[in-house]
């Protein structure tokens, strides 16, 4: 008869495992002087796992910005991590007023990036011709070659045969 023993040495693997299928995911947010006016979802299986709305940033960590003068169009860069799981994630950007998140000659836009994005990045602006929008796009975020190998190794510690 087969049994399954997951010792603490087990335990403690398969919990190292789950936390290491988090990935980072660096973003980028350029915003006009009217960024109240813009929101964006990122959007996984089990949900919404990062918003902007009006400038009120959920689900990112490592959050700062950067001011520029009030004499020119672009306002703020927003960069931020996240912390996210093997898979596919649509993004969804919207303007309330309808004129994109463009003032004068600045276009801002939302851009993810790091060696998880599977192509290394992805993103897109926001032109006045898109109006109000949507503007949608995916990406999807590719397992560290670790993760796999802690997984496996999780595995192996959960398989305990005895000997008669």
């Amino acid at each position: 008869m087969n049994r399954f023993a997951l010792t603490a040495a087990g335990i403690a693997t398969v919990s190292m495992a789950g936390s290491a299928m988090a990935e980072t995911v660096n973003g980028f947010n350029g915003l006009d002087r009217w960024f109240g006016e813009h929101s964006w979802t990122i959007s996984g299986a089990d949900g919404v796992v990062a918003s902007m709305a009006a400038g009120a940033y959920t689900g990112v960590s490592n959050f700062s910005f950067v001011s520029f003068t009030s004499d020119t169009a672009h306002a703020y860069d927003v960069t931020f991590t996240m912390d996210l799981a093997a898979g596919d994630y649509d993004v969804v950007m919207n303007d309330s007023y309808g004129d994109g998140w463009q003032w004068n000659s600045y276009i801002g836009g939302l851009y993810v990036s790091g060696s998880a994005v599977s192509g290394g990045s992805a993103g897109a602006s926001f032109p006045s011709s898109a109006g109000s929008g949507p503007v949608s796009w995916s990406f999807t975020v590719i397992p560290a070659p670790g993760a796999m190998a802690l997984l496996g190794l999780a595995g192996l510690a959960g398989r305990r045969r005895r000997r008669a």
